[in-house]
């Protein structure tokens, strides 16, 4: 009797651990067919779409990254299509995560090459046009938090069995230097494909940190037909005229900065908007830099 009540219980435990180690829903219906945790010093993490050069898989940019790894595999419900799957498990992990990269259908690449070579789970291979991955990166807020990386993809095979797979990388202690160029990139896609880029930390009394205003005098240089903003947001207890008038003032220290830094800013303006202009699903008070309309 205790040799069989010890496997159920370590796999009850293990079960339980895979359900409640990430705040993430499958599609209702979903079949979990595969969980794993484990250490990676040199894991593999697919930054541009696949090509096969001299038969050998190449990603137009990868990084190989040190951490830990929580990977969940699930089959979707008859009916669920590989984008609705997609859709819900994006929704609940993009946070205020940045994009890495992002493709679907035959953009990405080979679908083999992602179920065999990247993932190594043989279900996954799909049809090429059905198929859609995301990278994105969860920067640290404190010091004592650490950064993580979400890969999620997702597929129908010729049987039109759709499948999810899902990857957490909690980087080591250092990793997450090594995305800098990537970030640079990531930052300057989203910004002049959405319109805007929230700042992070430079709402508090500190600014925007030497890699913001790097970045910034990069993206102001690189595109000086272009016009942008630092639109600082402040919400509180005053009256808006207030909140205005303090969003105003921050908003002009902000340039101040990136005018001490030497920065070509002859393409970029300030505003104050207080609370007067908030945004769905963002911080009340924040900073943004905004791309102005022609």
């Amino acid at each position: 009797m205790k040799r069989l009540f010890a496997p159920f219980i370590t796999a009850t435990i293990g079960l339980i651990f895979s359900m409640s180690a990430v705040a993430v829903d499958a599609p209702s219906g979903s079949y979990q067919k595969h969980y794993a945790n484990r250490t990676d010093n040199n894991h593999w993490l697919i930054l541009g779409a696949i090509e096969r050069i001299k038969g050998a898989v190449s990603p137009e940019q990868e990084l190989r990254v040190k951490g830990k790894v929580t990977e969940w595999l699930w089959q979707l419900p008859v009916g669920t299509s590989s984008q609705q799957a997609f859709d819900v498990l994006k929704k609940q992990v993009i946070d205020s995560a940045i994009t890495l990269f992002e493709c679907e259908g035959r953009s990405c690449g080979a679908s083999n090459d992602f179920a065999n070579q990247v993932f190594q789970q043989s279900i996954l291979y799909g049809r090429e046009s059905a198929q859609l991955y995301w990278a994105g990166l969860q920067k640290a807020k404190t010091t004592r938090q650490g950064s993580y990386v979400w890969v999620l993809y997702t597929t129908t095979r010729s049987n039109k069995r759709s499948y999810a797979y899902l990857e957490k990388i909690s980087l080591s202690q250092g990793e997450i230097d090594k995305f800098d160029v990537h970030l640079e990139q990531s930052e300057t896609d989203q910004l002049m494909k959405v319109g805007y880029r929230v700042l992070d930390g430079a709402e508090g009394n500190g600014g925007l940190s030497e890699s913001q205003i790097n970045w910034i005098q990069s993206l102001l240089a690189a595109n000086q037909d272009e016009s942008f903003a630092l639109v600082v947001h402040q919400a509180g207890d005053q009256e808006a005229d207030g909140l205005i008038e303090a969003s105003q003032k921050k908003a002009q220290s902000l340039l101040d900065q990136m005018n001490q830094s030497n920065a070509f800013v002859n393409n970029l303006y300030v505003h104050g908007a207080g609370p007067m202009m908030p945004r769905e699903g963002k911080p009340a008070s924040r900073v943004e830099l905004v791309r102005l309309k022609q």
